[in-house]
């Protein structure tokens, strides 16, 4: 057996060898970019809440999670429905959706992890169980920035959470030494040469996760910070003391230890015993009648403790109504929409699962056409940059399918590419990829003249239904009347 890495630098290489891990297991890098690009908005003026927004728009599965968990009943207190990602920032808060998104994505991509161990499904419902706490408290209370209160519940066991799903040798040996009455933190040293606080430090740091969040992660030794970080401590340790009483049975709701818990954290969070044991027998109910956390943050037909099955996704015409509104409300902001081109392409890329996607805008001297966005599923990305002639009438120089679309200001969509009829008629730049369905919007200036293409390719063979070229459209219109006055 190999002896356990010391501390210090040691420390580092587990860390690593986590974070390896994850990349191995596929999920590291999406989540790295997308929670870079997270932290990346939160350091940014809350007066501009653009790139925020962008940042849980860039993911189909975000966006939707963000705006579950805001219509969810750990939110009923609201009293509104939400339905775009602008008007969560309004009505939640731009800090409160940014420390959401985060949550989202730690969680969420944890628990895509497939064959977990027991440990690692048990770390898991913990944690959630913790988060269903901390926002029944937080819904009580009317707390300033409660959100980040649940967030931090939900991921204060992040090492725990690490070792149990990417340490799973070691972390069996932790258990089965604390069994044998080892305490866990001398298990932990012994085993991976760290406690688990530690590791989950070290990985936070490397998310860059907010100060606030990295503070709550040590269940016994404070860290230093300010008098709202210390009640973002206590809401922290209370909610995941109150999901270990009841994962250990000690806590029934009305049993000596889940009362004494209240009344030892009831000055700490400013509110009676009797509201925080209110608020445990809330989550409690609502953990045991349906998994809300879990069908809201993880990809999976069934809940860790093996509960209902979550509510399906919305559906794809659904997401693309909702991304359609969001482009609305930015374009009708005071600050517009610079970027149009790229949110309309990365819309419908992502919903539709596109092999590729883009818009050709003509250009000033009218002499061409050119993609000023796009999108690909496998680099190198043939399609930026691209540039095509137009021909004398508008059209362009070679008589294929954009040609028609373009001069006769018609709604292209082939689902047969492979058809002998349509081979002879299809662009080059489009025969040169896998011929799968594609569809072919094309722009026109307020005169009628041909003015650009949306164009995107299928990644398969499936037809897109009417529904979903009905909102297509709505895209293409959309950015027609930003390309007018571009």
């Amino acid at each position: 057996m190999n002896p356990p890495p010391a501390s210090g630098e040691g420390g580092e290489a587990l860390a690593e060898k986590v974070l390896r891990r994850m990349s191995e297991g596929g999920g590291f890098p999406a989540l790295d970019h997308s929670v870079t690009r997270i932290v990346d908005a939160l350091e940014k003026s809350e007066d501009d809440t653009a790139p925020l927004v962008n940042a849980v728009l860039e993911d189909v599965s975000l966006t939707q999670k963000v705006l579950r968990l805001a219509n969810s009943a750990m939110y009923a207190p609201i009293g509104r429905s939400v339905s775009t990602v602008s008007h969560a920032v309004n009505v939640l808060g731009y800090e409160a959706v940014g420390h959401l998104a985060l949550g989202v994505k730690v969680i969420g991509s944890m628990g895509r992890m497939q064959g977990g161990t027991r440990y690692a499904q048990k770390e898991l419902g913990h944690s959630l169980l913790s988060g269903s706490v901390a926002g029944s408290v937080v819904g009580r209370g009317a707390v300033r920035n409660g959100e980040v209160g649940v967030v931090c519940s939900l991921l204060h066991r992040t090492g725990r959470l690490l070792s149990a799903f990417y340490l799973s040798e070691e972390w069996e040996r932790v258990q089965e030494a604390v069994a044998a009455g080892v305490e866990e933190d001398q298990a932990a040293r012994q085993a991976m040469g760290m406690t688990p606080d530690q590791l989950g430090i070290q990985v936070a740091r490397h998310w860059r996760l907010p100060s606030r969040i990295v503070h709550t992660l040590p269940h016994d030794e404070p860290m230093p910070g300010e008098e709202e970080d210390a009640w973002l401590m206590d809401l922290t340790r209370f909610s995941d003391r109150s999901a270990s009483l009841l994962a250990t049975g000690e806590g029934e709701t009305d049993s000596e230890a889940s009362q004494a818990l209240a009344e030892e954290y009831a000055p700490r969070l400013g509110l009676p015993a009797e509201t925080l044991g209110e608020a445990v027998r809330a989550a409690v109910d609502s953990a045991s009648s349906q998994p809300v956390l879990a069908g809201i943050l993880l990809d999976k037909d069934r809940a860790p403790d093996g509960g209902r099955k979550a509510t399906p996704p919305p559906s794809p015409v659904r997401l693309l109504e909702q991304g359609l509104a969001e482009l609305r409300q930015g374009l009708a902001g005071p600050e517009g929409c610079g970027d149009m081109d790229n949110r309309v392409v990365d819309l419908a890329f992502r919903i539709l699962e596109l092999s590729r996607a883009g818009v050709l805008l003509r250009q000033g001297d009218a002499s061409a056409y050119r993609m000023v966005a796009s999108r690909v599923a496998r680099e190198p990305n043939r399609l930026a940059g691209l540039s095509l002639a137009a021909g004398p009438g508008g059209g362009l120089a070679h008589f294929d399918l954009a040609q028609i679309a373009l001069a006769r200001q018609v709604d292209i969509y082939i689902d047969n590419p492979r058809d002998a009829k349509i081979a002879a008629h299809l662009p080059d730049w489009v025969r040169s990829h896998s011929l799968h369905p594609f569809f072919l919007l094309p722009m026109a200036m307020a005169d009628a003249k041909p003015l650009g293409l949306f164009y995107g390719q299928q990644g398969d063979d499936a037809k897109l239904g009417k529904d979903v070229l009905a909102q297509l459209a709505h895209l293409r219109d959309l950015l027609q009347g930003w390309a007018r006055g571009g």
